[in-house]
């Protein structure tokens, strides 16, 4: 995994000038509704002194995510970040998910397509220059490189989103969200998918729902060597 090596890390500092000292982990799917926001409450909840970024891109034509969202409808400015906890902190809105699973900090960017790099670059201003921030949404691969890049996909979603495929090359480790009802059968394939679209990074299997659950502790282990943040209990 690059983030293991510090000469790979010191490139992403210097491909990204504004990342200078600022470590990104961003969380990806291969799919509206695969559990990204899932698996970021879950790290979240486990680790110490995270701060997030959720990032929202409005699309052209019809809604890739069929939600009621309504970003696409309502944005008429290039791009909106929201930081104040009125915004935030909104009921059933991914933002308030993530600042109630224990985010530092949460800043929301909100960005039409073509100028979603500049928005970016300035959410992150947002943040002190040495936080770790976690960035959930696959719209941050598309303009920056991240530290680690986590790629969520589960076996009850067989969709692979474009998207997703175009970033598959800077995908570091995969996780696979696992339900009590999944089969064996049901990773493999899912695993499988995976290697079809070039995705060879090592996969964690995790139930973020389920405690005292091995494979969770294997997953949340492995993070901890790779970002160097202490485990809550």
């Amino acid at each position: 995994m690059k983030f293991h090596s510090a000469d790979v890390f010191l490139k992403n500092l210097q491909r990204n000038p504004v990342l200078t000292h600022m470590r990104i982990l961003s969380i990806t799917g291969t799919a509206s509704g695969v559990g990204k926001t899932t698996v970021a409450q879950f790290l979240l909840r486990h680790f110490d002194n995270l701060s997030a970024l959720k990032i929202t891109t409005k699309h052209e034509g019809n809604c890739t995510r069929h939600s009621d969202c309504d970003i696409c409808d309502t944005m008429v400015f290039p791009y909106k970040i929201a930081s104040d906890s009125l915004q935030i902190n909104q009921p059933g809105k991914d933002t308030a998910l993530l600042k109630n699973a224990g985010a530092r900090k949460v800043v929301w960017l909100q960005a039409q397509s073509k100028y979603l790099k500049r928005g970016i670059e300035e959410a992150l201003t947002y943040f002190d220059k040495n936080d770790s921030v976690l960035v959930e949404g696959n719209s941050f691969l598309h303009t920056h490189d991240a530290d680690l890049s986590i790629l969520v996909a589960t076996p009850r979603e067989t969709k692979i989103k474009r998207s997703t495929r175009q970033i598959i090359s800077k995908i570091d480790l995969a996780v696979i969200n696992k339900y009590k009802d999944d089969h064996t059968d049901d990773i493999i394939k899912m695993q499988e998918r995976l290697h079809q679209i070039g995705c060879y990074a090592s996969v964690f299997i995790i139930n973020p729902f389920q405690k005292n659950y091995t494979p969770n502790e294997v997953f949340l282990n492995h993070i901890k060597e790779v970002i160097g943040h202490g485990v809550r209990p």
